[in-house]
Parts: C-alpha cells; sequence; structure tokens
C-alpha cells in the first residue's frame, strides 16, 4: 500500500480513484467504487477507494471533509446535487465494512491506527 497519512486520500489507491473520477461523467462512478467493500474479502485497495468515494457522497449531502481534495468540489460542481438516500446507505455501509473488516483496517492496525480511525469515523459520522 502507497500510504503517505492516515486520511482517506493519503494513499496512491484513493488518488488515482479520484483522478479517474475527476475526468468522468460517469453516474456509476461512486456505485462502482463503494461495491468493492462488499466483496467476501475487501482488499486495501478496493477498501481505499471505496473510503474515497464514501467522502464524494458525504460531500454531496453537504457534509464535506475539512481537508476535501479540490478535484472533488470541481466533480460535485457538474454532479446532480444529491445523492439518494440508498446510495448514502451504500456508502455508510461501506466504510462501516472498511472499518471492521478490510485488509486496509488490518494494515493499519500493525502500526499505530488512532488517526486512522479517527478519520474514518469521522466520515461514518459524516454520513449518518
Amino acid at each position: 500500500m502507497g500510504a503517505w497519512g492516515a486520511g482517506v486520500f493519503d494513499n496512491d489507491d484513493a488518488v488515482d480513484w479520484l483522478a479517474d473520477l475527476a475526468g468522468s461523467k460517469d453516474p456509476n462512478a461512486l456505485d462502482a467504487a463503494l461495491s468493492g467493500a462488499a466483496a467476501e474479502s475487501v482488499e486495501a485497495p478496493a477498501a481505499s477507494v471505496a473510503l474515497a468515494a464514501a467522502e464524494v457522497v458525504a460531500a454531496l449531502n453537504n457534509h464535506p471533509a475539512a481537508d476535501l481534495p479540490g478535484e472533488i468540489e470541481d466533480w460535485i460542481a457538474g454532479a446532480s446535487p444529491l445523492p439518494s438516500p440508498e446510495l448514502t446507505g451504500r456508502a455508510h455501509a461501506a466504510v462501516e465494512r472498511v472499518r471492521t473488516d478490510s485488509e486496509l483496517r488490518e494494515l493499519w492496525e500493525e502500526t499505530d491506527p488512532t488517526e486512522w480511525f479517527a478519520h474514518v469515523n469521522d466520515l461514518l459520522r459524516r454520513l449518518a
């Protein structure tokens, strides 16, 4: 995992996905990214992408992260104003799954996961 910090966008997988999203107008991009957290085994790259997509959903719901990347703000400007309650629910479920049962969680538990859990718990709060 190419991580340089505990924040949702502090890793290569999330940044790469964000670049793809910024260049896309695909309305299913968020759903596709969130679906990675529904796999039987949630690998770290899929977990990172699911968290990034959930951040976009939170921002669409007017609950953005304080350090929201500008690419997301630009993408949101061209998106529909609010995601469906179903998409928001899927985002919340994806974050919860990553937080409780994913390779990403396991990787963070090998170090001090306090800051990572703080970011993930904040995201859950903003999606609620």
